[in-house]
């Protein structure tokens, strides 16, 4: 019944949203992107591969330039972050999921990583291969999946090997001097909420959220106290322990999807100030 009630709820809420989930007509981060992808489209036009290998190529293309802003993040996910923290129900954690749209945008890398590697082992030969691994060494520093093939590292380092005096190889030594950040490492820091934040420069977003941390452990402290002290449990201090748990699990999960969407925010912003400097590039 618990779980129909807050199912309800959630419903509710999601339905009194007035945000709508499509891309805004004015959209700045969206116009920008959909500028280069036709610049990079123009690129791949003049070297007129066959068919086949530029469908896969612009396929690509279009996921990794997937970019919008996204819009804020509405009540019902975080009833349904809360609703899941609480009654630990694979269905809220699902519905929380479908609501966030950031994520729908930040897993677009991976997709677009797939096609290029796709493209350059169905086709090892092709004469997309220098700019394939150009756009490989920007967009694996955004993926989350694993099992893939390479690396940026790698990707920038093998074009720079078989095209050394190309405009892409000047581009790819330079590119790999830009900072950036991965997900593995945000993620890894995210065990304590907070970290991940701090890791990406967000310093007072990180502050909050290492407190809230600390005041749910210390909430979570005060059953176990009274009981080592020989005080018998009342349901004021129960209350409190299970509020400081409940507490816990949502700082955890958001901050750790936090930290791994702001990987990406902070690398596409590295990836733009390169790009403004190199208007040219694909």
């Amino acid at each position: 019944m618990k779980h129909v009630v807050l199912f309800i709820i959630i419903l509710g809420c999601t339905s009194c949203s007035t945000e709508s989930v499509l891309i805004r007509h004015h959209d700045d981060a969206f116009s920008k992107a959909q500028n280069h992808f036709q610049h990079t489209k123009k690129i791949i036009h003049e070297m007129n591969p066959p068919s086949a290998e530029a469908n896969i190529f612009m396929q690509a293309e279009g996921f990794y330039q997937y970019r919008f802003t996204p819009p804020p993040e509405s009540s019902a996910k975080y009833f349904a972050e809360a609703a899941s923290a609480i009654t630990d129900f694979p269905g809220f954690q699902s519905l929380a999921g479908s609501l966030d749209m950031e994520d729908l945008r930040f897993r677009a890398p991976d997709s677009a990583v797939q096609l290029w590697e796709t493209l350059l082992q169905e086709y090892p030969d092709t004469k997309l291969k220098p700019i394939t691994l150009y756009k490989l060494g920007w967009a694996y520093r955004n993926v989350g999946a694993q099992g893939l093939p390479r690396s940026s590292e790698k990707a920038f380092n093998e074009l720079i090997r078989e095209k050394p005096n190309s405009n892409l190889a000047i581009l790819a030594k330079d590119a790999k001097e830009v900072p950036y950040k991965t997900k593995e490492e945000a993620g890894f820091r995210s065990i304590i909420p907070g970290m991940g934040q701090m890791y990406l420069g967000e310093t007072q977003s990180g502050l909050t959220r290492l407190g809230i941390a600390i005041a749910g452990l210390i909430a979570v402290a005060v059953p176990v106290y009274n009981a080592s002290h020989g005080h018998h449990g009342s349901l004021a201090s129960t209350a409190i322990g299970l509020g400081g748990l409940i507490t816990l699990s949502f700082d955890f999960t958001n901050s750790y999807e936090d930290a791994i969407h702001g990987v990406v925010r902070w690398n596409e912003r590295a990836e733009s100030e390169f790009q403004s400097r190199y208007p040219t590039a694909p």
